[in-house]
Formats: structure tokens, C-alpha cells, sequence
């Protein structure tokens, strides 16, 4: 190697390092660095053979190994495939009841001993209007063949802001604990705003109202726009691990990468949601930021995945805990078998067709 090379290398492993360790002001105060985790890229989703505009993703329960996938184009359709991303192994067109909404995102949650899969139809650029819903299904097994196409009817919640307000959003979460869904706006120059409301299935088609839980990142200068915001907004993406645990939200700011950060929450075992967002999150250090990255979804407690809607091959980036054992053990050990969460004594489990299992991967029984 030469030594222009070796400068070369050297610029850019500084310059990685660099965006790796920015700092980030959150309620006044520079939050400390998460250094639990490591980056790596684990496929490339091959849009070609799968869908553009990735805006939200979501790991199956029913087959582990697979990530469902939602896009913000104007089909009522879903994807799952590997992480690796490289082939559709289902297709799945839904059938709504509501009219098609902008699709920003979609997370998973277990209700009442069942797997479902929600999409956030919550995207309003411009906040003048229109209906918001989230639509969910029970989540189907997803088979080994790729190429498979199939239908299902899914639900549909309409909602609404408190005082009937408009707002544009990109991220929604559900917390298994809770049994609640939540909608986190994407504001610009101001601090985002977090927003729940309980999932249940006899809704209807009623208009639900939800609840105002919290601002993230209140600034002391929010600044008017005309120079560089260093704060947190822009939030593009969120997801609550399914033990409850740990709360993830990334932004995306799309003037400049060095102020796009991903957050986490460590979540005490009885506190709720909205208390964990009231405290200071920690700056995960290894994150870098990709081109338009809106989606995030947690695999366990150890494990997460990135990727972006870039209309080209985006690629798809695995996060593991450095200590990480994963839910692996359980993988090796059932192979495809069926997988679904269980809550049981306010724990959450993994039950497989050979036993029952932590999210850590130890067999219980």
C-alpha cells in the first residue's frame, strides 16, 4: 500500500471515528455515549426483486430469521425477507378497509397471546390534513420458498391528535408491557412530540383520540432554521424491544448526517414508558447514519437492524450488543419451527414448538 493509501485510509477511518463519537445536546446537557454495541452490514436489499422506499421494518416472531418490510409507495403491500435481503420470501398484499394513507412505518407486538404487525399510516408532510390510521394483522408464518405471494384483510384504527390537531410522523412503537402503541411526530426546529393510545381489536370504526406522553429533546435554543440545528428532531424511526426493556428512536437530519443520532432508553422493570422518555437516553456511538434512514426495528434486547428508503440497493446494517448471545440459541435449537412471545408474571418469553425460552436464548422448560 502506498503512502497516499495509507493517508487516505488513515482521513477516513478518522472521519468515520469523527461521526461516530458526535456529541449531542438533549435537554441542555451532552448526552453520554452508548458504547454496548457494534455495527456491521448484514445484507443488501435488492429493490429490484423486493420494494422501493423502505420506511419502516419489523422482525417476524412466528419465523425467526426474517424481517417484515413496508414501503411509503402507494401499494398496499408488505415484504418479508432475511437480513441478508437478497430475495421476497412473501409477499403479502393487505386488504384495508380505509383508504391508502402515506406508510412511514410499522413496528410488532404481541396482544393477547397472538403476533401482530402494525403499519403507521402517519405521514402528513405539510400538516394540512387528511385521516391517520394504523393498520395491523396477525402475523402469518412465512414460508421457506422465496417468491410467495399471498392476501390478507387487516385492521384498521382511525385517529386523531388531541384538539384535533395536525401533525406529520414517521415513527411508531408498541410496548408489549403495556400492551400500548406509540405515534412520535417528526417536527423541524422543535423538539418531537410522543403520543400513545392502547391497542385493541373492537375499535371499529370509531375516531380515537390519542394521548399526549411527552417533547423529546427540549432545547434551551431551538434556533429559527437559518443555521445548523444541533438538537434532537427530525424523528424518523422508534422501536421498544420486546422484553420492554430498551426504547430506540433515530432522526434523520437530512441537511447534514452529523446531526442524525440514534437514541436509547433503558427501561426500569415497572416504569412506564412515558417516565423512561422523561429521563436523559443515551447517544449509541457506533451509529452511522444512512442515506434517508427511516426504519429500525430490535431482533431481542442485544440485537437491532437499520436500513433506508434509498431508491437504489439500500443496504440493511445488523447492531449487536457486545455481549450479545441473541435469541440464536433459540433459532439453532427449533430451527423453523413456530415461535410466538408469551407475557408471563410481566416476563416475556419465547415459546417454540420444544420449549419455552428467555429472550436471551436459555431454555426454561
Amino acid at each position: 500500500m502506498s503512502k497516499r493509501q495509507v493517508l487516505i485510509c488513515c482521513l477516513i477511518a478518522c472521519a468515520a471515528l469523527a461521526c461516530a463519537a458526535r456529541p449531542i445536546r438533549y435537554n441542555g446537557d451532552t448526552l453520554e455515549l452508548n458504547r454496548d454495541f457494534k455495527r456491521k452490514q448484514s445484507g443488501t436489499l435488492i429493490t429490484k426483486n423486493t420494494m422501493r422506499e423502505i420506511s419502516g421494518i419489523a422482525c417476524s416472531r412466528v419465523t425467526p430469521g426474517y424481517i417484515w418490510m413496508e414501503s411509503d409507495d402507494i401499494s398496499n403491500r408488505v415484504i418479508a425477507t432475511t437480513e441478508k435481503g437478497d430475495s421476497c420470501y412473501l409477499s403479502l398484499s393487505l386488504t384495508l378497509a380505509a383508504p391508502r394513507w402515506d406508510w412511514e412505518d410499522m413496528c410488532g407486538g404481541v396482544y393477547d397471546g397472538k403476533n401482530y404487525i402494525f403499519i403507521g399510516a402517519i405521514g402528513d408532510n405539510n400538516e394540512t390534513g387528511g385521516e391517520y390510521y394504523i393498520h395491523y394483522f396477525e402475523e402469518p408464518e412465512i414460508p421457506s420458498v422465496a417468491g410467495t405471494r399471498s392476501r390478507i384483510t387487516a385492521g384498521s384504527i382511525n385517529f386523531q391528535y388531541p384538539e384535533g390537531k395536525k401533525h406529520n410522523a414517521e415513527a411508531i412503537m408498541y410496548d408489549n408491557r403495556e400492551q400500548m402503541l406509540y405515534v412520535i411526530t417528526k417536527k423541524y426546529y422543535k423538539p418531537c412530540q410522543v403520543f400513545s393510545l392502547p391497542f385493541r381489536l373492537d375499535y371499529g370504526t370509531e375516531l380515537q383520540t390519542l394521548t399526549y406522553v411527552c417533547d423529546l429533546g427540549i432545547q434551551e435554543d431551538l434556533g429559527d432554521g437559518s443555521q445548523p440545528f444541533k438538537g434532537f428532531h427530525l424523528v424518523t424511526a422508534a422501536d421498544i424491544s420486546p422484553d420492554g426493556k430498551f426504547i430506540l428512536i433515530k432522526n434523520h437530519n437530512n441537511t447534514n448526517d452529523l446531526y442524525s443520532w440514534t437514541l436509547i432508553w433503558t427501561r426500569e422493570d415497572d416504569e412506564s414508558v412515558s417516565d423512561a422518555l422523561k429521563r436523559q437516553p443515551q447517544n449509541i456511538q457506533c451509529y452511522q447514519p444512512e442515506w434517508q434512514g427511516e426504519a429500525m426495528c430490535w431482533l431481542d434486547s442485544t440485537v437491532f437492524y437499520t436500513t433506508s428508503d434509498d431508491d437504489g440497493d439500500p443496504p440493511i446494517y445488523k447492531y449487536i450488543k457486545n455481549t450479545a448471545a441473541g435469541i440464536g440459541t433459540v433459532r439453532q435449537d427449533a430451527g423453523r419451527s413456530a415461535n410466538s412471545l408469551v407475557l408471563i408474571d410481566r416476563t416475556l418469553f419465547i415459546r417454540s414448538k420444544d420449549g419455552l425460552y428467555t429472550m436471551d436464548g436459555l431454555r426454561v422448560r
